[in-house]
């Protein structure tokens, strides 16, 4: 094909004051008509784009490329098919946590919202699969991610799945034998320490790890929607630990003590999270947890805490991202 450019070069050349004495017009008019078929040919083309289709839907040529840029082929072709400007559309690409992954669903959840759920809500709902039905998108647990793996309603650990080692928390800290990662015991053993040091409260360990048939007697003997199925707790893990104190056996007792605002405040120093924190509990659904600590390093926590999201949106935006 043609360039534009090499033509438009050959012609400024036929005109040079040099040459014009060589070329003769017939040659001109070729050069012209040439000109005018790549022109038009190339106006096809685009018309016939991905990036003109979206722009007739009343998308700015600038929003168009940015579409065409960011999205597959496949989510390009949805767009166009839905012969609508959606509002939210370039909003979503600009917005934090954006997954491109999920922008259908995204634009599908906020059809169907009658909430007016503000935009980043939808994006960390569907992010942890809150727009999914849980039956049919549960799916294994990724073991491989060690300390990061992420157990919930929807990523499972099988009957088998066992931690590779245990250690026993100090029975000074526990008001019976608990068992966690080696790591998640030496993160308590300090946490509890400077705990004690700044609010003269000693925390104790109620629950540690409990493996899957220990999980089903729990969930058993437990109020409806209190206690996760066998294979959906965090605690089959080893890295999951439920804290209370001394002071405040009980556990919402201890949701209003001093010592457990202090946990709230310093958890992540030692690499714990707040598994399932209030404010989130009301976006995604979750039963707020006050005592519930997930270990994760003190790298990762420091991150949750500082951008104030769940693990879920974590896991999602920062490890599972395609």
């Amino acid at each position: 094909m043609i360039d534009l450019k090499d033509a438009k070069d050959f012609l400024n050349k036929c005109f040079d004051r040099d040459n014009l004495w060589v070329i003769r017009p017939v040659t001109i008019a070729a050069v012209f008509v040439i000109l005018v078929l790549v022109k038009s040919y190339q106006g096809i083309i685009y018309y016939h784009s991905d990036e003109c289709k979206i722009h007739r839907l009343g998308y700015p040529i600038e929003q168009a490329q940015l579409l065409v840029k960011t999205l597959s082929d496949s989510q390009v072709d949805s767009l166009i098919a839905r012969q609508e400007h959606d509002t939210i559309a370039i909003p979503l690409i600009h917005a934090r946590y954006f997954i491109a992954d999920n922008f259908d669903r995204y634009l599908a959840y906020h059809k169907q919202d009658t909430t007016s759920a503000p935009l980043s809500n939808i994006i960390a709902l569907v992010n942890i699969g809150a727009d999914q039905d849980r039956e049919t998108s549960s799916v294994p647990c990724d073991t491989s991610k060690g300390q990061l793996m992420l157990v919930n309603g929807r990523h499972y650990l099988d009957e088998n799945y066992q931690p590779d080692s245990l250690a026993t928390f100090n029975k000074t800290y526990c008001y019976e034998e608990q068992r966690a990662l080696p790591v998640v015991v030496d993160a308590f053993m300090a946490m509890q320490q400077a705990c004690k040091e700044q609010t003269s409260a000693q925390l104790m360990v109620n629950s540690a790890h409990r493996s899957y048939q220990q999980q089903i007697s729990m969930h058993k003997r437990s109020a409806k929607g209190y206690a996760a199925h066998a294979g959906y707790s965090e605690h089959q893990t080893g890295l999951a630990i439920d804290v209370t104190s001394r002071e405040h056996p009980m556990r919402w007792p201890f949701d209003k003590s001093e010592e457990c605002a202090w946990m709230h405040a310093h958890c992540h120093e030692y690499g714990f999270i707040l598994r399932y924190p209030k404010r989130q509990s009301l976006i995604f659904g979750f039963t707020y947890e006050p005592w519930h600590l997930r270990y994760v390093g003190p790298e990762v926590a420091r991150r949750i805490h500082d951008e104030d999201i769940t693990f879920d949106e974590y896991y999602a935006f920062y490890l599972d991202k395609k």
